[in-house]
């Protein structure tokens, strides 16, 4: 089974304009992709659409729940591989994720072009 993991804005575009014709969305749907994500995956989530501002508190609240339905695998990054990430120039969020996925030899499927250009050994476009 393909295995991957997915960072904050790469589990987002899956519910965007076109999200149900994501390919990695419908393998997952599909049981032939299993996701891996770092624990704070829910709350990077959160925290980039409330800061998007047009995400209210009740809205925010119903998407935590389903969030917490996704049966993803959840890892902790060694933290000195997070730690050289964040030299490269990621933020904290964004380094666990490509920790996760460099530690775990996994690609790493994101939607954030800062990511992608630094973290362009491990990363790939959602």
């Amino acid at each position: 089974m393909k295995r991957v993991v997915l960072d904050a804005t790469g589990l987002i575009s899956w519910f965007g304009p076109g999200g149900g014709r994501n390919r990695l969305r419908t393998e997952y749907e599909q049981g032939l992709l299993t996701v891996v994500a770092h624990r704070q995956l829910t709350e990077s989530v959160l925290a980039t659409l409330a800061a998007s501002g047009t995400w209210e508190r009740d809205r925010l609240i119903r998407v935590a729940s389903e969030l917490d339905r996704l049966d993803f695998e959840l890892h902790e990054p060694p933290i000195a591989e997070v730690a050289g990430w964040i030299a490269r120039g990621l933020t904290a969020d964004q380094a666990r994720s490509a920790a996760l996925a460099s530690s775990m030899d996994l690609s790493l499927v994101t939607a954030d072009p800062d990511v992608l250009s630094q973290a362009g050994t491990v990363a790939g476009s959602s």
